[in-house]
């Protein structure tokens, strides 16, 4: 008897967690946060090989439910990125501050980030590229 009560219940309660469209289909209730950030791609310029370069994307949620920040994943080693912890709430602004070591990159690098959250659009993509030119006197590299 506690099986089958248990069982009701469950029903119940994910019942409430659908909605219906106009079409008549059920589909699981979403997060009305959205993030939007001020300016998804970065430019480094020209930089040094060895150099560590930083910049911080912000963001706000412009949606109307607070917004979760759940993964940064970045495209290379070389890329290190940090996220909120905590939740965002609505209207309020953070960022997603990024870190990219130049060492062993010379050249052109193009590198990305995927921004994972619980908002309507949930994942993000960030970029930012660098131009990374050898040291003067870096013989070790010239000999190379």
């Amino acid at each position: 008897m506690k099986y089958i009560a248990s069982l009701l219940l469950g029903l119940v309660l994910l019942s409430c967690n659908t909605t219906t469209t106009q079409e008549g289909a059920e589909t699981s209730s979403l997060s009305n946060a959205e993030i939007s950030f001020e300016n998804p791609i970065h430019d480094f310029g020209a930089i040094t090989e060895g150099d560590q370069v930083s910049h911080a994307f912000k963001f706000t949620n412009t949606g109307t439910d607070p917004l979760q920040i759940t993964a940064v994943n970045v495209s290379c080693g070389c890329t290190v990125a940090s996220k909120p912890m905590g939740m965002v709430g609505v209207g309020q602004s953070d960022e997603i501050v990024i870190n990219f070591n130049s060492t062993g990159k010379l050249g052109v690098n193009k590198k990305t980030v995927a921004v994972l959250s619980n908002a309507k659009n949930n994942s993000e993509v960030l970029s930012f590229t660098a131009v990374v030119s050898k040291a003067e006197g870096d013989t070790e590299t010239e000999n190379l």
